[in-house]
């Protein structure tokens, strides 16, 4: 095997196996993601990686990170956003977005000291991930008090259930609250119950804004969620 840009070989062999995403990986497969990992260094998403232990960390992200987090939103995507929640042909024929270089930038270069890329596993795995910061000034609440938010939140789908989603948001917030951050925000699918669940269920509840999003390729609304942080260290 040749390897000219491991990041995108990586991302080839996740999405060459298409949707539903699987649990475990083509003997091929595995001995190419291993290869990339032992010459390179690259974390591995599942299925490379088996499944994450009772005491599996969040920790902060490194850019060796960077193409496991992109293959983890990928995976999420074409499980967790069939049957209406987004358009099928759209997923059909999803790209990887945005690419793996973005989150190589973000882990090494992060906006600001106030904006936390995390990922749920132990270095050399990436189960799901957290990107958070301050509220992007288009969707700033001028009736609340500064807000951080969190920008993505994926696990994969085969760990989801095993708690990663929660574990990755209470690190992010105490991250918040670390920073100074009385309240915290994010958007949801409007078609996507699942997800309202489970942040119903973290203590997160509707603001009642909802804000459209047309991306050209696809169009949807997204709806936003806050929560107080009781203890924020102003």
């Amino acid at each position: 095997m040749v390897v000219a840009d491991p990041g995108a070989d990586l991302l080839r062999l996740v999405t060459a196996a298409g949707d539903p995403p699987p649990a475990e990986p083509t003997p091929a497969g595995a001995r190419s993601a291993a290869l990339i990992r032992r010459r390179f260094g690259l974390a591995l998403p599942p299925p490379f990686v088996g499944h994450p232990g009772p005491d599996e960390p969040v920790r902060i992200a490194t850019a060796t990170d960077g193409p496991a987090i992109a293959a983890v939103k990928w995976r999420a995507f074409g499980a967790n956003y069939r049957g209406g929640v987004l358009d099928d042909d759209f997923l059909d024929h999803r790209g990887v977005v945005p690419p793996a270089s973005f989150w190589v930038g973000r882990a090494m270069l992060p906006p600001s000291r106030r904006h936390r890329l995390l990922v749920w596993g132990r270095p050399g795995t990436v189960f799901g991930y957290l990107d958070a910061g301050p509220v992007h000034p288009e969707d700033v609440d001028r009736d609340a008090p500064e807000s951080g938010e969190v920008y993505e939140l994926y696990v994969d789908p085969v760990v989801q259930g095993r708690g990663g989603g929660g574990r990755l948001l209470d690190a992010a917030e105490a991250w918040f609250r670390s920073a100074g951050f009385e309240r915290a925000e994010l958007s949801t699918l409007v078609t996507n119950p699942a997800a309202q669940g489970f942040y119903r269920s973290r203590g997160w509840e509707p603001t009642g804004r909802i804000i459209p999003v047309d991306l050209g390729v696809v169009a949807f609304e997204e709806m936003r969620f806050a929560r107080r942080l009781d203890g924020a260290r102003s």
